[in-house]
């Protein structure tokens, strides 16, 4: 019974997980629901100006520290001493719904726009090349494991009474262009833009800011765990966009 409510609670937070992400994939793109980047919802301050600026960036800065912080060693070495291994990600993934539930809901648009192609032809590319993006991390985390970035396998692997295996590292198809594919998915989600209006043009900077901020730290992290062989890797792949130089020297863990 406690492995069939270990896998269950995995399976729902991971349904809240994917939720959350498609609803913060559609709130960007300003299609499909009521709420987006360019419509208050009715808990959305009344703010303007450079105050709203101000509170929208905050409210991606909190957002980001969720998904840094809890995706540190240190946080999970903490958690682990009270959160069954099995279950140890999908916590994780809650948290994450509920502050993009809440960086959705508390987002004050923002008025003005400096292009707008939406619509047309270039702006339908455009839009295409935004889900594009987003498909590029998808399949990203397909590639490396989905199901134990997401902590699915662990949590059948305890009503299955296996072992898990030791991840090794690899470098398929994405990873052979760039360190880190699904970053480069949402910077090209990013910055795929039919409209640009000022609130996106304020979400993307702040976004493309957390991005590779949060990769800094995945790097030093990579580098603790897996030394001269992620090193050696650094020194031949770029980190974010194909053809570009590699990074060389590898970050000091």
């Amino acid at each position: 019974m406690v492995r069939f409510i270990t896998m269950l609670c995995s399976l729902i937070c991971y349904a809240i997980g994917v939720a959350a992400l498609v609803g913060l994939i559609l709130f960007v793109a300003d299609v499909f629901l009521p709420v987006t980047l360019n419509t208050a919802s009715a808990f959305a301050p009344h703010l303007t100006g450079p105050v709203a600026i101000v509170w929208n960036v905050a409210l991606i800065a909190l957002w980001g520290a969720q998904h840094t912080f809890m995706a540190s060693p240190g946080f999970k070495a903490w958690w682990t001493q009270y959160m069954p291994a099995a279950i140890e990600r999908s916590p994780y993934l809650v948290f994450v719904a509920i502050m993009t539930a809440g960086l959705v809901l508390l987002w004050v648009p923002l008025p003005g726009a400096l292009w707008d192609v939406s619509g047309t032809m270039p702006g339908n590319i455009i839009l295409g090349v935004y889900f594009l993006g987003w498909v590029v991390v998808l399949v990203s985390t397909f590639l490396i494991n989905h199901f134990h970035l997401f902590g699915l396998q662990q949590a059948w692997q305890q009503v299955d009474h296996t072992q898990s295996k030791d991840i090794t590292f690899r470098t398929p198809l994405f990873y052979k262009l760039v360190r880190h594919p699904m970053m480069t998915g949402v910077l090209i989600s990013l910055w795929a833009i039919p409209e640009l209006t000022i609130s996106r043009l304020v979400f993307t900077l702040a976004m493309t800011v957390y991005v590779l901020v949060g990769v800094y730290f995945e790097e030093k992290t990579l580098v603790a765990d897996l030394g001269e062989e992620y090193d050696a890797y650094r020194r031949t792949t770029p980190g974010l966009i194909p053809g570009m130089p590699a990074s060389g020297k590898a970050a000091s863990a």
